[in-house]
Parts: structure tokens; sequence; C-alpha cells
């Protein structure tokens, strides 16, 4: 029988291509030798070179076990580990790697890179010390633990460490990067933008470089300077600028230009989601000063509309930045068909991208299915968004035809919808992240309004009328809006479950509240909540000190920041932390159900509460709210009155603070202001779902008789 290979013989093969052979002769090698751990190393190579992993790490353990001292071994079983998805048992072979050799730097390397794929941050950090400690100048452990000490949110000691490695390597474009990256956390905006700067320089073909110095700039409020830091980015690589795009306004968006100006509010905003109020007034005044600026071209990013919104712009300063939207929306109008001679019913067009469980889903599931079919046609055009929901299908089902447009664009989506041959097109998107006023600028139907999604006016002329109350609409703010307005008798927009009976709540201990102890409610997305109005919630827990604050926890990394400012913030006004609790996200039923247990609900000044106030009313709880200047400042309001509840709607925040205290010192007056919501199930506008469909749909046949006349539109206040 001729001798077996020798793992010289293997070797020689591997080094040659062979990889099959090599794995032969090893096989053979080590039905002879089966303890000889070089052998079982180099099948491992071999094995990892014929792309089989899991033999590979097999093999690679068998040459450990077979040679305690074998380092090579360790290494390569660290890394086709980490391959195959398993970091625990990396970062055991290299922790017997570091007991082999623990004055080689690679191995505390390989250990730190192991340790932070197992999610063990801090003995990650430590390897990486180890390994500067051995090697000073080592700088993929500088690159590696830049990027985690960013990831733990320990910005300084990133900015330091990048600083290090930038010093280190001067011309190396990922070390300026990294800098610039970790100074743009920081807040440090000038340097920033220098080091992305020189990153741009080693690499003039990067327009990652230029996004990112161009964004600093913008943070700096250099506009120009980072302007033309964008468009560079744009002409060098259009689809770079499109995926940074993407990242900021979702995957719908195909747009290839940045705005300086945009990318900086954005950036405040998002600290507004999270609560962070430090610069939240300064952002706003200058909101405002840069929508009013006619010295520079006009701001017109979509996404800026519902910002304005919420932040409670005035009404002037949110129709002339919709205005500048729906500009750079505006499209030359599609062909309609003729309508059908003798065609006596309206058909109505519903536009959508929220048909599922959201709000604005929720809100209108059950009404499509009881618009009187002997008057309306009932056609849904969905936006996307299936989610496959009940709610999608019980919508889907409710209509004569429902459509997705999700896959076209918007001339075809257009299209599509005036082959049907509509009558009124109903905007239920404005200009929320996620909508496509494109569609609707392009007329697929001759008469076209809004309402419910988007609590603003769109500054568009293809929107006729825009579908509100008489109090979220008072007389006089007409001229906010673009559109002539229909105001309903009550209620600025339906809630389709008002009139459900609702099952007995869960135990207050269930919920982690106190048993005999106010509860007061305030569950809003967190950009909802003002420093003001949290500071008046604040005094009325230090006036009641058993009381606790019921808010809500959506549980995404955001609001998971929002959860901590807004427990520091309680703290910084010598309330403890812990009387804030924070309630999960649950299923619509579930939390109507939970929501019973609340005292009292506090509404968000700044921006009301829609669906929130809905909720909180069919739950049977009182809802406290300041009536402001706005129509999302007032539509809490219209649903108060609407549910016969108008006492609860106050002129200003000292009214709000004065009757929130009296409600809460007062047990009966609080027993009474539920009693007055349970008692008025039986009769107010807002628990009969039914009547303001009954009174929107007259609303539609006066706008509609009027375009028949052809009449301009006007404002149309529906009769009681």
């Amino acid at each position: 029988m001729a001798e077996a290979a020798s793992p010289a013989d293997a070797r020689a093969l591997l080094q040659a291509g062979d990889a099959a052979g090599a794995a032969a002769a090893l096989e053979a090698c080590l039905r002879e030798r089966p303890a000889d751990g070089e052998a079982w190393f180099l099948l491992g190579a071999a094995r990892h070179r014929l792309r089989d992993a899991a033999a590979a790490r097999d093999a690679f353990r068998r040459a450990a076990e077979a040679d305690p001292g074998h380092l090579e071994c360790r290494y390569a079983l660290a890394a086709v580990s980490l391959e195959l998805g398993d970091p625990g048992r990396a970062l055991d072979a290299c922790r017997e790697a570091v007991q082999l050799a623990p004055g080689e730097a690679k191995a505390w390397f390989s250990l730190a890179v192991a340790a932070e794929a197992a999610a063990c941050h801090d003995e990650a950090l430590a390897g990486y010390e180890r390994v500067l400690a051995l090697q000073p100048q080592h700088a993929d452990a500088l690159t590696n633990r830049g990027a985690l000490l960013l990831a733990l949110g320990r910005v300084d000691a990133a900015v330091a460490n990048n600083r290090r490695l930038a010093g280190l390597r001067p011309y190396a474009f990922a070390a300026q990067f990294n800098l610039g990256d970790a100074l743009l956390r920081a807040g440090n905006h000038a340097d920033a933008a220098a080091a992305f700067g020189r990153a741009a320089q080693l690499a003039p073909g990067n327009a990652k470089a230029l996004l990112h110095a161009g964004f600093a700039l913008a943070q700096g409020e250099r506009f120009a300077d980072a302007q033309r830091l964008l468009d560079r980015a744009r002409a060098l690589d259009a689809e770079a600028v499109r995926a940074y795009r993407r990242g900021i306004f979702g995957e719908g968006d195909a747009g290839d230009a940045l705005d300086a100006r945009v990318l900086f509010l954005l950036r405040h905003y998002d600290a507004i989601e999270r609560c962070d109020w430090r610069a939240r007034a300064q952002f706003v005044d200058r909101f405002a000063a840069l929508v009013r600026d006619d010295a520079a071209p006009p701001l017109a990013e979509k996404a800026l509309g519902f910002r304005a919104m919420a932040m409670g712009l005035p009404a002037a300063d949110q129709l002339r930045l919709a205005r500048n939207i729906a500009a750079a929306a505006a499209a030359a109008p599609v062909a309609r068909p003729p309508r059908a001679a003798g065609r006596s019913r309206i058909r109505l067009a519903y536009v959508s991208q929220d048909f599922r469980i959201h709000p604005t889903g929720l809100l209108t599931a059950g009404l499509y299915e009881l618009h009187d079919r002997e008057r309306f046609e009932v056609f849904a055009y969905a936006l996307g968004g299936d989610d496959g929901s009940d709610v999608r299908r019980r919508i889907a089902e409710g209509c004569d035809r429902f459509v997705d447009l999700g896959g076209l664009d918007d001339a075809t989506a257009a299209a599509r919808i005036a082959a049907d041959a509509p009558d009124i097109a109903v905007d239920l998107a404005g200009y929320a992240d996620r909508s496509r006023p494109g569609i609707l600028a392009r007329r697929p139907a001759p008469l076209q309004l809004a309402f419910l999604a988007y609590m603003a006016t769109s500054g568009a002329p293809w929107l006729d009328y825009f579908v509100g109350d008489r109090v979220s609409l008072p007389a006089g703010c007409d001229a906010g809006f673009s559109e002539a307005l229909i105001r309903l008798p009550a209620a600025p927009y339906p809630c389709a479950y008002a009139a459900q009976p609702l099952p007995s709540p869960p135990a207050r201990e269930a919920l982690e509240l106190p048993a005999d102890a106010p509860v007061l409610a305030a569950m809003h997305h967190p950009y909802k909540i003002d420093p003001a109005a949290f500071a008046l919630w604040m005094r009325l827990l230090q006036r009641v000190p058993a009381a606790v604050l019921w808010l809500a926890d959506a549980g995404a990394a955001a609001t998971a920041t929002a959860t901590a400012n807004l427990r520091g913030a309680a703290a910084a006004h010598g309330v403890d932390p812990q009387r804030l609790r924070f309630a999960p996200r649950l299923p619509l039923a579930e939390h109507l159900c939970r929501l019973q247990q609340a005292d009292l609900f506090l509404d968000t000044p700044q921006y009301n509460g829609g669906a929130t106030t809905a909720d909180a009313l069919v739950a049977g709880v009182p809802v406290l709210s300041c009536a402001g200047a706005t129509l999302g400042q007032r539509m809490a309001a219209g649903l108060l009155h609407a549910a016969g509840q108008a006492s609860l709607a106050v002129a200003d925040l000292a009214a709000y603070e004065a009757l929130a205290l009296a409600l809460l010192q007062s047990p009966a007056r609080l027993a009474a202001a539920h009693r007055s919501i349970a008692e008025a199930r039986a009769s107010a506008p807002f628990f009969a779902p039914r009547r303001w469909l009954r009174d929107y749909e007259r609303g539609l046949v006066l706008a509609w008789q009027r375009h028949g006349a052809g009449l301009t539109p006007a404002a149309i206040d529906v009769p009681a």
C-alpha cells in the first residue's frame, strides 16, 4: 500500500490551488494519523477553499483538540465560526488564543472582533485596548474601537479615538471620514465638516464624503457652502444621492436632489421626536424664518409640511410652505373620459397610503361600507401599504372597487384613477411621509377634496375643498387655506369605532399602575410633547403627589431615547422619574380596554391628539384640551364639542392647568366628568359615526352641485 501524503505534501497542493486534491490527501493522512493537529488544520483550510464552511469549522475544531498549542487553528476556527454566524464559538476560540499568545496583538484583535460580534462590548473594548498597548499604531484596532464607541453612545471617547486614528493616518480616507462621523455625533459641526472635507479631497470621486460634509455645514447653518457640496455630490453620483435621500425620506422616495436647509430642519426635528428640547425654541424660530425667506429659493420638500404642522407654525407659514411643496409636485392634468350619460350616483375615489392599521385606516374602516349606495359609488385606491390586516380587508370589502396603485408611477396611477371616471377624489394622504401628491396633482377627478389625514392646508390648486367642522375651522380661518372649506355640524373627522361597547378593563396592577391614585394619561407621539406642556404636567404631579403620568412607549429606538429624555426632564422638575409610566403598543381593542383605567387624559396643545383623543373618548375618559390658532391645535376641541364635552376644551394653558387641578383635587367632579361622557354615548354626534357620515355626504352633494352649476369652489356650511 502506498504511503499516505504528509501534511507538507497537502500544503504544497493547497499552494498550487488544488484544494480538492489536498483534501483527499489529508483525509488519507488522517486515517493513519487521526491525532495529527496540523493535518486537521490543513484539511480545514482545504474545506474552506471548497466553500464548505461547516466542514472547515469541524476540521479546525479537531485540530484544536489534537494540538492544544496550535495557535493558527484558533484564529481559523474563530474566523469560520463568525462566517457561520456563531460568535460565541468564535469568542471561545479567541480566548484560547490569547492564553496561548498573551503578548501577540493579533490574538487580542481577534478576541475583540469576536467579542464585539457576540455583543460582549466591555470585553471587546478591553481587547482593543490590549492591542493598542502592544501596538499603539494598530489602525484597524483604532478603527473598530471608534465605531464601537459610537455605537455605544460614548461619543466623546469616539472623538478622541478617531482623532488619534486621523493623526496616525492623515492621508487615509476612512480615518478622516470616521473622525467626521464622530464629530458630527458630538455636535461639533465645523470640525466635522473639515474632516469630511479632507476625506473628500483624499477621494475626489467619493460622493459620500461630499454629502456628509454638506450635511455638517448645513447643521452650522452655512447653507450656501453646504448646498455647493450637495450639488457637487449629485453631479458626481446621482444614485448615491438618491440612496442618501431614501435613508432620510424612506424607500418610496425617488428624488435625486438635497436642500441644505431641509437637512438642517430635519435633524432638529429628529431631536424633537426624541424629546430633546435643548434647541427647540431656536429651531421653531429658524423654521418659520426659512419658510418666510423670500431672498432664497422656496422651501419645497414634502417632508417639511407635516413637520410645520406638528410644530405648530402659524397658519400663514403653513400655507406658504404648502404652496411651495405643491408647486414642486405640479404636473400636467391627465386625460379624463367623459362622465357616462345618465349616471345618477356620485362616484367617490378615496386615495391613501394608509388603508391599514394606521389612525386613518382605523378611524374610517367601517364607514366605506355605510355610504348611501343610492347616491354614491365608493372606489378606493391604495398607495401600497398592504399589511394583511382585518382593517385592510374591511376597507376593501366595503368599497365597490379597491385598487392597489403601489407599483405604479404617479402618471400611470393618475391615469388608472381617471379611467374609472370618478366625480370626486378624496385625498386621505396630504403631505405625510409616504404620500404621493403627484397623483392628484394630475387631476384624475373633476372635483377633489381632502380631510382627516393631513390637518393643514395642502396649498395645492388641484384640491378644491377641505372638510372639517365649525369648531376646528372657526370663522376667519379661511385665509390660511388654499382650499374652500366645507364645515360640518360636528367633528372634524369620523371615528368608526366610537360606538363600540368595551369589555371590563384589566386591573390597574396588571398595567403597572397604582390601584388607588390618580392616573393622568398622555399617550401621544413624543414629537407632540412640548416643554411648556410637560412642565405643566409636572406641576400637576407635584400638586397631586400620589398621581402618575401614563405615557406611550412605541418601542422604537427614537422612542426609547425619548423615554429616557422624558424621565430626565421629570427629574429636572423635581419629580420622581418612576412616576412616569410607559405603556407598550397594543392592538386597538386591547388599548381601548386598558385606557378605561385612566382618570384624565391630557391633550398636547402644540399639535393635538387626533386618534389619541378619539380613543380616550371611546374609552370614556375625559380629555382636557387647549384650543389654539391652527387646525392641528383645534381638532381635539372639535371632537370634544361633538362628544358633548365642550367645557373640557379651554382657551389657554392657564385655564388648562386650573381645570386639570380642579378635577384631580375633586373626586366627585372627576367622577361627574366620566358620567358625562358615558351619558353622551346615547346622543352626542361623536358617538354616532353614521350621523357624521350623513353630514359629510350632504357636504359632498352640495360641493358636487356647485361644480355641476359651473361655480368655483366656495365655503360650504352644512346645516345641522
